[in-house]
């Protein structure tokens, strides 16, 4: 089904106990590079040995934490149970969202704290600025993020003092993580069923043309099964790709951007992450970063990368 926008949407989040943090970070998109690095792969037949592999490089500008939603359960499901926003947003985040003139926000977070018992989930309220970027966007975009903790009155502790203040990627992930990569795929618009599905061209005496399908199913039952391929919208699909390493963390973007600048992009001019892989999405694309929901046995070091690949795109 076609996403009804280029924002990424997140439906779910993993279970954390460890140190208060953020559950996930926005991006964008920049490119794709190359990076050589030594395999620390213990299943690896080619464990300890130079490796070259294809990266995507991620611009991860900071973020603003505005605010701070609690939810209750119910028979129905989660049920928002307060909101606390800061008195003092950007500039920016007053074009999409409206704030009231003011607000005791120390009576606010002191209200929700006498409530922390009845809370099920903590989430933090993020906007994004793309004004720091090379993109040519001034309207943020806002999530709604799971806080990690060992208990819910450690989470609003943590939201609490952080409230108002920029949030980097560091405060989310590190080095030789895994992360769920969630993004909008390139649209293709109105295909047919061989680019759509893949299937076999007829042969060119078909009387209705090669590429159709043979059959679309048998007269009884005289209707048509949902495995049939049919022609229709291709891509601007929302992915999700599960474990994505992450083989670098950096801080200034001049360390990453080839010569000339990412085509289609530009210089990356903030923090970056480079993450193994590729990602769905095409470039100046928001993608969000996750912690990784499911299980694996890889273990967390720091990758070595030896070289990163800075030779111009341009062609």
């Amino acid at each position: 089904m076609k996403s009804s926008s280029s924002k990424p949407r997140v439906r779910a989040f993993p279970k954390y106990e460890g140190e208060p943090k953020l559950l996930g970070y926005p991006s964008i998109k920049a490119g794709m590079s190359r990076v050589i690095y030594r395999e620390d792969n213990n299943r690896s037949h080619v464990k300890n040995i130079q490796r070259i592999t294809a990266v995507t490089v991620l611009e991860t500008p900071p973020v603003i934490l505005f605010g701070i939603r609690t939810y209750k359960m119910t028979p129905y499901g989660l049920k928002i149970l307060a909101d606390v926003m800061t008195n003092s947003p950007s500039k920016h985040l007053k074009r999409v969202k409206r704030f009231p003139k003011f607000e005791n926000v120390d009576e606010q977070l002191k209200k929700m704290e006498e409530s922390i018992d009845e809370v099920f989930e903590i989430r933090a309220l993020v906007h994004t600025q793309p004004d720091l970027t090379g993109i040519p966007n001034k309207k943020p975009e806002i999530y709604e993020i799971n806080i990690g903790a060992k208990s819910a009155k450690e989470a609003f502790k943590w939201a609490s003092d952080k409230l108002g203040n920029e949030m980097q990627v560091e405060d989310f992930t590190k080095e030789g993580a895994y992360v769920d990569v969630v993004g909008i795929t390139k649209g293709k618009g109105f295909q047919g069923v061989v680019k759509r599905h893949g299937i076999t061209k007829l042969s060119h005496k078909t009387k209705d043309g090669p590429r159709k399908v043979g059959s679309i199913g048998p007269w009884t039952p005289a209707r048509l099964r949902w495995n049939i391929p049919r022609y229709g919208q291709l891509g601007y699909f929302r992915r999700t790709e599960y474990n994505k390493r992450v083989m670098k963390l950096g801080v200034d973007g001049k360390d990453i951007t080839p010569a000339g600048g990412f085509v289609k992009y530009g210089n990356v001019k903030n923090r970056y992450v480079i993450v193994a892989g590729s990602v769905p999405g095409g470039k100046k694309r928001s993608v969000f970063l996750r912690q990784g929901m499911r299980a694996h046995t890889k273990k967390m070091s720091d990758p070595q990368i030896s070289h990163i690949s800075m030779v111009s795109q341009q062609r």
